[in-house]
């Protein structure tokens, strides 16, 4: 596999758990341009939705770029595991893609954040909500398809971000 090398986490594993906000970005082996249209993820933001709620965790925005993925996990109980969603979640949708008719895979690894201040993560979201438009794909972020949440509403989320 070629992209970002395997770096470790930089953090203990317990840095990941409870009622903490976590960035992550995980790019497509090769920075492959694959998540063009929505029905082309419908079946990841699934699996993603699953696995984050399994390990406790809610995702107040995510954001399929044509060659990664953003996502914004929120723990929503003390023993939630938000570096174990995303693993179980990276693990998942990869057997997935080994049996659909996808060409294409994950980079090993991803890149992670823990954000800290209520400020940070306002400006997280909406780096994460505008990331289609600086990149070109739409001059308006509300009329990109593969934005979302799953257990928040975006509308407000963006609302008290923008602010």
């Amino acid at each position: 596999m070629s992209g970002m090398r395997q770096r470790p986490h930089r953090l203990p594993p317990t840095s990941y758990v409870g009622q903490i906000a976590i960035s992550f970005t995980a790019c497509v082996d090769e920075r492959r341009q694959v998540f063009i249209c929505h029905s082309d993820v419908e079946a990841l933001i699934s699996i993603m939705g699953e696995q984050f709620e399994k390990f406790g965790c809610g995702i107040p925005i995510y954001c399929f770029m044509p060659d990664h993925l953003h996502v914004i996990s929120m723990g929503m109980t003390d023993h939630a595991d938000g570096r174990r969603a995303m693993d179980a979640f990276k693990t998942k949708s990869g057997r997935y893609l080994k049996t659909s008719d996808a060409d294409y895979r994950w980079q090993t690894g991803y890149h992670d954040r823990i954000i800290r201040r209520s400020e940070e993560w306002r400006k997280k979201v909406f780096y994460v909500f505008q990331n289609p438009v600086r990149a070109g794909i739409v001059q308006d972020p509300w009329t990109y398809p593969l934005t979302g949440s799953i257990g928040y509403n975006l509308n407000e989320l963006i609302h008290d971000a923008a602010w």
